[in-house]
């Protein structure tokens, strides 16, 4: 007797899988379209509305996906709202004509479910892989496996949220496993190092703090770039793991510095959003301020505008626990993203860390446009106007420098100055700014 899913009425997965192979087997002149679909923020139509309503949802999404498709061979639940379908295709059709049917097919399913559901943010994500006659052997729970991973990265796009599956995707969760797995060993290894970029102050282009960047370096030399393995260890949870590793380098260089009674600047490092789902940074931070005795004004910490925008509540949380101990706390990339002005008067940050966007224009060749001026200049002004501290991140010419000299930005940051380097070099390059001088250097 065949297993059904009771809350949708499709066959449960272990029953679909059976039944895939079996159509697999006596495929003809015809392929098979693997199409893995789910609601995105499914999970907000629950928490908001009720199990209920979600419920309701779910049915009617089952109803919509699996209707009117004369081709379909079977349908499962795999689980909460992943519904995967396996229908026929005609050898005239193309893979991307398909994907075309069943994108359009999606947006007109979206449309109709915001206005029943009151779900402006609701939005479906499909990943489509296909089985051919060559294909026969396939297991058929790699060929899902396959639409699921398309799916996964679907869900990642802003707007087009239907995506065909690629052999060079299972390039990429090979690469991500590789990530994942050698994090501790490479930190072990001393793979894994701490660049620094320096801050400028405006009114003096003197030195006046830097950032602690991470980077990747192979025993052969190849670096492994952060925008490649930051959103693995994300993804994983091993983002804190990384975190930590930097804060006790951080600590370690400073305190180096001042038993040599060298000059040193406050360094900044950077925090997570993983570090809000347990406030274990805290008491973390609070070791390391002991273990290395140094004063809790030498660190900053750097959250992202995102992080803010995500969950207030809880960055507040953390914001007072970094501000008990004496540290600062910046909002980075402000702007990148979608920015909340009215932050700024609710958050208690001391520094606002404008995002390179600001004085980036193809089209004038990096000289800043009337506009970007404008938007600039105002929230700089608002900044001061709220006793925070501006910082512009992304400088690369003496016109953007003498820009933001000229409308009051207090700290500049980027290649004009000096990219991220090596702690040595930084430490020859603090040298070199405060000749014959120890200690910390303050504003």
């Amino acid at each position: 007797m065949e297993e059904k899913d009771i809350l949708t009425g499709l066959d449960k997965y272990e029953e679909f899988l059976k039944k895939l192979e079996t159509e697999i087997r006596k495929m003809e002149d015809y392929r098979i379209a693997i199409i893995y679909t789910d609601i995105k923020y499914f999970k907000y139509i629950n928490d908001t509305f009720g199990y209920r309503r979600g419920d309701m949802l779910l049915k009617e999404f089952t109803r919509q996906v699996t209707q009117g498709n004369g081709n379909m061979l079977c349908a499962a639940r795999v689980f909460s709202d992943n519904i995967v379908v396996a229908s026929k295709v005609g050898s005239r059709m193309s893979n991307e004509e398909v994907r075309e049917v069943i994108h359009r097919h999606n947006l007109e399913m979206e449309k109709r479910f915001r206005e029943n559901y009151s779900a402006a943010r609701l939005k479906f994500c499909t990943g489509i892989s296909f089985i051919s006659k060559e294909d026969r052997r396939l297991d058929p729970a790699t060929a899902v496996s396959n639409a699921n991973l398309a799916r996964k990265i679907a869900k990642e796009m802003k707007e087009d949220c239907c995506v065909l599956f690629d052999s060079r995707m299972t390039d990429g969760i090979k690469r991500e496993i590789e990530i994942t797995s050698s994090l501790s060993r490479a930190i072990a290894d001393g793979e894994l190092k701490v660049y620094y970029q320096p801050k400028m102050k405006t009114d003096s282009v003197r030195i006046d703090g830097a950032e602690a960047l991470i980077r990747w370096q192979k025993p052969d030399g190849r670096f492994i770039y952060p925008d490649e393995f930051i959103p693995v260890l994300e993804q994983s949870g091993q983002i804190v793991e990384l975190d930590y590793f930097v804060y006790r380098e951080v600590f370690r260089f400073i305190a180096g510095r001042m038993r040599e009674n060298k000059p040193i600047v406050p360094i900044s490092v950077n925090v997570s959003r993983a570090h809000l789902h347990k406030m274990e940074i805290l008491s973390y931070l609070s070791s390391l301020f002991e273990e290395y005795r140094i004063q809790p004004n030498l660190v900053e910490f750097e959250l992202t505008e995102n992080i803010y925008i995500e969950n207030t509540e809880k960055a507040l949380q953390l914001i007072d626990g970094l501000h008990k101990m004496g540290t600062k706390v910046s909002m980075d990339d402000f702007g990148s993203g979608y920015s909340s002005l009215n932050l700024l008067s609710r958050l208690p940050i001391d520094i606002i860390k404008l995002d390179k966007v600001f004085l980036q224009d193809e089209e004038t060749d990096n000289d800043l446009s009337e506009n970007d001026k404008i938007i600039i200049s105002c929230i700089i002004d608002m900044a001061r106007k709220l006793r925070i501290t501006s910082l512009c991140e992304g400088v690369e010419t003496p016109e953007q420098s003498d820009y933001l000299s000229e409308i009051g930005c207090e700290l500049q940051q980027g290649y004009y100055f000096s990219r991220p380097i090596p702690k040595n070099d930084f430490e020859m390059f603090m040298d070199r700014n405060f000749p014959g001088k120890g200690g910390l250097i303050t504003a």
